[in-house]
């Protein structure tokens, strides 16, 4: 009790002098009960790259806690983080909390047994595997001898296609990463031909990942969801020197708006995809999103669905 009260008053003092950061939910904001956000950021990060975070895992779940959220998941580029979600569910109760593995260099890439191990790991809070992010082949240099690749001469590579079954055998879900759109396209099939149910495409509508609006909706059509995320550029409509640190979800972007109406809110998962310092924290970054989706006419049903229940099934909960 002594420990779990000490990290709660550090996490308020660190919140009165964080940037953008408000000391508690104001009475007027929009309830935030029963929304996951699937995509957050949080350290320890390592020094491999040069991508700092705002909070620690235990720091971002009291957050979300604070403000009434049903749970989080956690997501690192370089280490898997179901073990971290059992470590801080048993210090941050009273939040549901999850993590995965990114299957870039740090963890061997494309690698099975780490997938399976993940899997396996106490507690069942590993539920979430993702393909190549920032090793992924479609974002690094021709070049590069570093890569993380999914597939060659159009098909998925034979370690790929063990990942899935993996996956399936233990009710894992996949988001597709920084792959190609054709690999996405290729990873979705392979995935459902292996029984893997829950499926999204990482933010195609941001971060260098561009899909068409005829692309998604054949991913739609395959089975996956479509991820919208509150963070980065794209969501003014210019760049990342046009983003108000303080206010990521300005117009929501009207290409992101644009999407959700003509894909449907039934196909969309919304996440935060942040944990930069500087930047507002997840569970304000959601507040924020609220309004701007009540204001462009989507009704409180649809945001539900965009927010609680299809990330709630996404990561096979009911």
């Amino acid at each position: 009790m002594r420990l779990r009260t000490w990290i709660l008053c550090g996490v308020l003092a660190s919140l009165a002098g964080a940037p953008g950061v408000a000391n508690a939910q104001a009475d007027e904001s929009p309830s935030l009960e029963g929304i996951i956000d699937l995509h957050l950021h949080v350290a320890p990060e390592t020094t491999m790259l040069n991508f700092r975070r705002a909070f620690d895992a235990v720091e971002a779940a009291q957050i979300a806690r604070l403000y009434g959220m049903r749970g989080v998941v956690f997501k690192e580029h370089h280490v898997e983080t179901a073990s971290w979600a059992y470590l801080v569910s048993q210090m941050v109760p009273g939040i549901e909390l999850y993590g995965g593995i990114v299957l870039n260099r740090a963890v061997g890439g494309i690698n099975p047994v780490a997938v399976e191990a993940m899997a396996k790991s106490r507690g069942g809070h590993g539920r979430v595997v993702y393909m190549p992010t920032t090793d992924a082949e479609y974002r690094s240099r021709p070049d590069s001898p570093t890569v993380v690749r999914v597939s060659s001469n159009g098909e998925l590579l034979p370690e790929v296609l063990e990942v899935l079954e993996i996956m399936a055998e233990n009710n894992l879900s996949l988001s597709t990463g920084h792959v190609s759109p054709e690999e996405c396209l290729l990873l979705i099939r392979a995935a459902r031909e292996a029984g893997v149910d829950n499926i999204y495409v990482q933010h195609p509508n941001h971060g260098g990942l561009p899909l068409s609006i005829t692309q998604m909706k054949e991913m739609i059509e395959m089975g996956a969801l479509i991820e919208v995320v509150l963070s980065g550029d794209g969501l003014t409509g210019g760049g990342p020197a046009e983003v108000d640190p303080e206010n990521p979800v300005q117009d929501f972007g009207p290409q992101k708006l644009y999407d959700m109406r003509e894909l449907g809110p039934e196909n969309i998962v919304l996440t935060s995809d942040l944990g930069q310092p500087n930047r507002v924290h997840h569970a304000r970054s959601f507040e924020m999103a609220l309004e701007v989706l009540v204001e462009a006419g989507f009704t409180q049903e649809e945001i539900d669905i965009m927010t609680k229940r299809n990330p709630a099934r996404f990561l096979g909960l009911e």
